[in-house]
């Protein structure tokens, strides 16, 4: 079987209601990745991603405010953020 005939399949077993709602939230979805802007890896983060215009327009502050919120260790999975 082909992939476009699992694409057939697949559009055939949706009404058309149903395509339109997960259209528009495919696209809502895709709209606000755009506007989120440029990210990056925090520094101490665990390879948390973080906005890079807030960190670049207040990188004092990133660093003052990370100490003061515990940071998710994965070697010990009890502590939760």
């Amino acid at each position: 079987m082909k992939l476009s005939s699992h694409i057939k399949m697949i559009l055939e077993y949706f009404d058309t209601q149903t395509k339109v709602i997960g259209l528009v939230i495919a696209l809502v979805i895709v709209l606000l990745w755009m506007r989120s802007g440029p990210t990056m890896r925090a520094p101490g983060g665990n390879g948390r991603r973080i906005s890079r215009n807030s960190f670049q327009k207040n990188p004092k502050g990133y660093f003052k405010d990370l100490h003061k919120i515990p940071m998710q260790d994965k070697s010990n999975p009890k502590l939760q953020i």
